[in-house]
Order: structure tokens, then C-alpha cells, then sequence
């Protein structure tokens, strides 16, 4: 055994060597933040981040729709874990929109900030921190999701992750996409908004997926926050999540809509991957979530050109 093999890869996302990790070097950063407060069904999403980042290791470098190893190419920083607010949702909220809009405005910084939840109540940290250090008539949201997340207050708590997307909305307007499951109040509440535009599950799942067209033109020119549920997915391919729906999002279409939204954007400045409750002995999941972490950095960093579908190799 060589000096090189004798010590594991580090602890980081894929397990990349230092210099290509470090913050000076890398383009793409990723913040782990394994909050858990208010879930309301199954939980465990505080697990997700640490799952993900162990289930990485294991993806390969390789990406055939990139025809090489897109990672070396730009890089990504694992940060430490952000610290926790325990004290109240809306605290640390607060805490998640300062940490992102010192990141983005710090030296290094990241040309995109991925996040791993944790709870989808982050993402309203995150939209405000996005709001705080760019013009928020620039700025839209792009959700995946099984649940409208509408609601004004859940449990009490304007901050409950069943009002997700409602905070987001209070920063800028959203685009979902996934959704089978909302209250009486939230429909109302979508007949009523001009600034959110809901694809419902049949729609998302449409084969022509013609709602892509409108995902375009939303996203055109734009600055994006990309946030993903993972209870949007299929549950037969993503059942590890604290409310499963039945319907959902393929794999397939998920990467179709990643494609539009980092092509047609003018950039797509964070993404968060939310939800996750990893399952004991079940690695599919994870695995799937440290895919798509790597597949999202790939489409924003290496540019528009390169979110064409892969040309298929002619046959001899």
C-alpha cells in the first residue's frame, strides 16, 4: 500500500482532495444544516445532511452526460455544519439568512451555495438572505414538491415547514412544481396570487412536459433559488422523507427541470436539497440525494452549453 492509499478520503462531499475542496479553489460550496423543529409526521431530517455527505463518497466522479469527471473541473467546499438556534423557527431563520448572505458576500466565496437540510423551514432563511444582498425584483423561486407549503402559520408557527413556501413568497415569486397535497386555505389562497405558479402533479408528470415552456419564460433572465423537497419525488424512488405522497416527480423529470431552470436562468445563485429522513439500512435514498447534489453543481457551473442531453453514440 502507497502513502497515497494508506489514509480514507476526506470527509467531504465526494470525498475530494484538497486542492480541488479547498475554499480559495473551489467554485461550488456546500453548507450542511441539520435542523429539525418542526416537523409534523415523520422525522429524522436532522440525519440528512450527514447522510448525504457519507452516501457521496460513493457516487463516481464520472458523469456520463458530462463525458469526464465535472467535479475536478470546478470544485466543491463542504463548510462546517452551521450552528443551531434552538430558541425559536423564526430564530433561526434568522440565523440561515445570515449565515447565506455572509457567505455569498465574503472573501472567498462561492460562485453557487448548495445546502443540505434539515427541514424545509431553512428555506426561508434562505430566500432572505438572498433578499438582503441582491435586488429582490431580480430574484424568483423554483420549488419541487409533494406539499403547497401556503400556509400563513401551522401549529402556531408562521415559521412551521408547512409554511415554506409561503415565506419564500413574502421575498419573491415562486414556481411549483410537484404538487398533491394542499388545504382548503391554500387553494384558495393560489386562486387568488398572481406571484405563485402551481404544477400540479398530473401537470409535472405530463410526457411532453409542456410546462417546461412556462418554467422558462419564469425563469428567464433571472436570478434563482432553486429549492427542493424531496417528498416531491416518487416515493417509490424517494420514499425516505417525512410525509410521503403518493404521485410524484421521476428522476428523469427532475433532471429535465434542473436543465431548464440552470439554462434559461441568468444564474441560479443557491440550491438547498430539504427533507431527507434517512431510513436504517436503506441506502437508495441517500444515495440518490448525493447524486443530485453532484448533478446540480455540474449544471450551474459548466455552463449552458453543457445541459444538453448527452448525443447518443452511433452504432457500427
Amino acid at each position: 500500500m502507497s502513502g497515497e492509499d494508506r489514509f480514507q478520503a476526506p470527509w467531504n462531499f465526494l470525498g475530494l482532495p484538497e486542492e480541488i475542496s479547498s475554499p480559495q479553489h473551489a467554485r461550488g460550496w456546500l453548507l450542511p444544516i441539520p435542523y429539525e423543529s418542526t416537523t409534523s409526521y415523520g422525522a429524522g431530517t436532522r440525519e440528512g445532511p450527514s447522510a448525504i455527505l457519507s452516501a457521496s463518497r460513493q457516487v463516481e466522479l464520472y458523469d456520463h452526460e458530462f463525458q469526464g469527471e465535472p467535479a475536478l473541473a470546478y470544485g466543491i467546499h463542504t463548510t462546517p455544519a452551521l450552528n443551531l438556534v434552538h430558541r425559536s423557527p423564526e430564530a433561526m431563520v434568522a440565523n440561515v439568512a445570515e449565515a447565506v448572505a455572509e457567505l455569498l458576500t465574503g472573501s472567498p466565496r462561492p460562485e453557487v451555495l448548495g445546502i443540505l437540510g434539515g427541514e424545509h423551514t431553512l428555506s426561508a432563511g434562505v430566500a432572505r438572505g438572498l433578499a438582503k444582498i441582491m435586488d429582490p425584483a431580480s430574484l424568483v423561486a423554483v420549488q419541487i414538491d409533494a406539499h403547497a407549503d401556503l400556509r400563513e402559520e401551522y401549529e402556531g408557527s408562521p415559521f412551521s415547514h408547512a409554511c415554506a413556501a409561503r415565506r419564500i413568497l413574502d421575498v419573491c415569486p415562486v414556481f411549483q412544481i410537484g404538487i398533491r397535497n394542499l388545504s382548503l386555505g391554500e387553494a384558495e389562497f393560489l386562486k387568488k396570487n398572481r406571484r405563485v405558479r402551481t404544477v400540479f402533479s398530473e401537470e409535472s408528470s405530463e410526457p411532453r412536459g409542456r410546462f417546461l415552456e412556462d418554467l422558462a419564460r419564469f425563469v428567464k433572465g433571472k436570478t434563482v433559488f432553486f429549492t427542493i423537497d424531496l417528498d416531491g419525488l416518487d416515493p417509490a424512488i424517494m420514499p425516505a422523507v417525512g410525509t410521503p405522497e403518493p404521485g410524484g416527480i421521476s428522476w428523469q423529470r427532475l433532471l429535465e427541470v434542473a436543465r431548464v431552470v440552470c439554462r434559461q436562468s441568468r444564474k441560479v445563485a443557491v440550491f438547498d436539497i430539504v427533507e431527507l429522513a434517512p431510513l436504517p439500512g436503506f441506502r437508495a435514498p441517500d444515495f440518490l440525494s448525493a447524486k443530485l447534489v453532484y448533478k446540480l453543481f455540474s449544471y450551474i457551473l459548466l455552463g449552458r452549453e453543457k445541459t444538453k442531453k448527452p448525443k447518443q453514440e452511433k452504432r457500427s
